[in-house]
């Protein structure tokens, strides 16, 4: 959960996002049905490692999704762009986590229901941060 956490803190603090999807619709896990723009985060694998010093610290390496709803395929797009956040490696403080890194990674296929008009997206992000275990 925690890099749900800090990919959360990423999203909501980039205003080109925040202008397309209200900062509330932003969430870790389920998006609440008929709320559209939303973005729903998860996490789809992790690694965890000792740190050198095995002072009850693990590094973690997650892989988030972060998914986007929308109610069309424009919208999708534009909100799909926002959420790639910019140029650049994201570092530091982040949502209370010392991360490391923040990269992107791939994005997934457009699926959704046009009948229900839901459109849907998802880009993955790399997570590398520091864990209290």
């Amino acid at each position: 959960m925690s890099a749900v956490a800090i990919m959360r803190a990423l999203l909501v603090g980039h205003s080109p996002l925040t202008d397309l999807v209200a900062p509330a619709r932003i969430v870790g896990g389920d998006v609440p049905e008929g709320s559209v723009p939303a973005i729903g985060i998860r996490e789809v694998s992790r690694i965890e490692q000792d740190t050198v010093a095995r002072a009850g610290n693990s590094l973690v390496t997650a892989r988030v999704q972060v998914t986007v709803y929308a109610s069309s395929y424009p919208q999708q797009n534009a909100v799909l762009k926002a959420a790639k956040l910019g140029a650049g490696v994201y570092t530091g403080l982040i949502g209370g986590y010392q991360v490391r890194s923040v990269l992107r990674d791939m994005v997934g296929p457009d699926t959704g229901d046009a009948a229900a008009k839901i459109f849907e997206q998802s880009r993955d992000f790399m997570v590398t941060y520091i864990e209290p275990t």
